[in-house]
């Protein structure tokens, strides 16, 4: 049996070979309150069996033990070009082809309370052609990442909470696929949740009762919001846009009998329909005392600013000082945004074509954060194809940093579409796009991706380039441009991603002191 690593900025294919200087030592390096990973590879000239992964002989049980580590199996999703590692899964029994490299994920949980040093421990794989033994170390520096809801950097990820997978909308099976959901966010860091509104008013008793008046019930939006927010760490809620997207200028209105109709903006029915919609959820924040959290997106990726700024004039009436930001793939309508948006969130393209204009805003006092969507599918710019090396869902937040950007959004989360352009049908075009997860419907769960886990330690890496810059500011600029300066202009060798890390994370503990 031929054993050897890889460090987490690698791409472990099938078809991956040893290298002349590899061993089959793990060496992790971490911070307090995050997590690392990197990967155990097994290959055979036979078909063989791994049977079992136990983590032994921890050399500092009070750094970490062993409920801190767990293990993934590296899977694979085929598409007409080729097949592509990223499904990470738990299953107790893995197969391995003959003449085929399986990857191992580690993944070690740093708790906050951990006392910095080194640990040692032994991973041993068990197969039915013997055990084989990977010498594993941690290294924990003595710098303490904040939990994700006092974080400098937002994550927010669209996400269908009811995609039709199992179950009722409120049944058993439905909250145990939700917490399934929390758990996964939270590993991600995502603080910023992203609430789709309408679809919860409806499971409510909410009625149209006059031709401009509703009753809306709010309970169903304040449970999912309370459900989540007991799982996930939560800087803020972003309630999703209502106006339908691009060119669309029409609105989702609630009638008589419960159904939804669509209506066009700005007329009598829309006007009064907008106005009880924001008084609403205005009016729940304020309750709860949550309203420095909430924050609309109005209509996603405007092509022609008027229905925007129709509903920014109403909710600036209805919900004073609630920030309202959009996604937007295409400058134009940045620039016709002006004096009307508080958080601009540009496509990553979109940012770089016009950087001068959005960082102006930025040093205005507007919040700027980017984000992806299908687009730009050039190879060139760093995206969360699985196509691309997953490295660059890690250096998507570098990028962030490198542009002094605070934010990052993504669509989508768990748009489970098979036949898609974004997802996992053989001839899919933005690869997974919509994929960042994958469904476990018999388990009722989801399970991770490479690129999940890939944007954790890139978020995580975030926050120990903000700790370093509070003191060391070109210390900070020098780590980062080392890895990447622009969304499409960097270096993404894994080898130069990890020395910036372990160069990172010694600075970063410096700073702390």
């Amino acid at each position: 049996m031929l054993t050897f690593t890889r460090s987490s900025a690698y791409s472990v294919f099938k078809s991956t070979r040893e290298k002349k200087d590899d061993t089959n030592r793990l060496c992790l390096h971490a911070a307090k309150n995050a997590l690392c990973a990197g990967q155990l590879v097994l290959r055979e000239h036979a078909d063989f069996d791994i049977t079992n992964i136990s983590f032994r002989n921890f050399s500092a049980p009070f750094i970490i033990d062993e409920s801190d580590v767990r293990y993934y199996y590296q899977d694979y999703i085929r598409y007409n070009d080729g097949e592509y590692p990223d499904i990470l899964s738990d299953k107790e029994i893995c197969h391995v082809n003959a003449e085929c490299s399986q990857s191992i994920w580690v993944v070690v949980n740093v708790k906050p309370e951990a006392l910095s040093g080194l640990c040692r421990f032994d991973a041993v794989v068990k197969t039915n052609v013997g055990e084989f033994a990977f010498p594993c170390s941690v290294r924990i520096y003595n710098v303490t990442v904040p939990d994700a809801d006092k974080s400098s950097f937002c994550l927010e990820y669209f996400l269908d909470p009811f995609t039709s997978l199992t179950g009722g909308r409120w049944g058993e099976d439905r909250l145990k696929f939700l917490s399934s959901y929390a758990e996964s966010l939270t590993m991600i860091r995502n603080n910023s949740l992203d609430v789709c509104v309408i679809p919860l008013l409806t499971d409510g008793n909410s009625r149209r009762v006059g031709e401009t008046e509703w009753e809306l019930d709010f309970s169903y939006v304040e449970k999912y919001i309370d459900f989540m927010m007991q799982r996930v760490p939560t800087q803020r809620v972003a309630i999703r846009s209502i106006i339908a997207s691009v060119n669309g200028d029409t609105l989702p209105v609630i009638d008589y009998d419960g159904s939804v109709f669509s209506e066009k903006y700005d007329t009598p029915v829309s006007n009064a329909w907008m106005y009880a919609y924001f008084n609403g959820i205005y009016k729940l924040f304020e309750r709860k005392g949550m309203l420095d959290m909430l924050n609309f997106r109005l209509q996603d990726e405007p092509h022609y600013t008027d229905c925007w700024i129709w509903a920014r004039e109403i909710c600036e009436k209805v919900a004073p000082g609630i920030k309202c930001g959009e996604p937007l793939d295409e400058h134009p309508s940045g620039l016709g945004l002006q004096g009307y948006i508080d958080t601009y969130i540009p496509r990553i393209n979109v940012y770089e074509e016009g950087a001068d204009y959005y960082d102006r805003m930025r040093k205005d006092g507007k919040e700027l954060w980017v984000y992806s969507c299908c687009f730009p599918e050039e190879p060139w710019f760093v995206n969360k194809f699985i196509d691309h090396p997953h490295i660059h869902s890690r250096m998507m937040s570098w990028g962030c940093f490198a542009r002094r950007i605070t934010g990052f959004l993504h669509w989508g989360y768990n748009y489970w579409s098979e036949t898609s352009l974004y997802g996992t049908a053989p001839g899919a075009r933005f690869k997974g796009d919509g994929f960042i997860v994958y469904p476990d419907k018999e388990n009722l769960r989801v399970i991770p991706s490479d690129r999940l886990l890939a944007t954790a330690e890139g978020i995580i890496e975030y926050e120990l380039l903000h700790i370093v810059a509070e003191k060391a500011p070109a210390e900070a600029d020098a780590i980062c441009s080392s890895v990447i300066r622009r969304f499409n202009e960097y270096n993404d060798e894994p080898d130069n991603l990890d020395y910036a890390r372990i160069r990172l994370l010694q600075a970063a503990e410096d700073a702390a002191q």
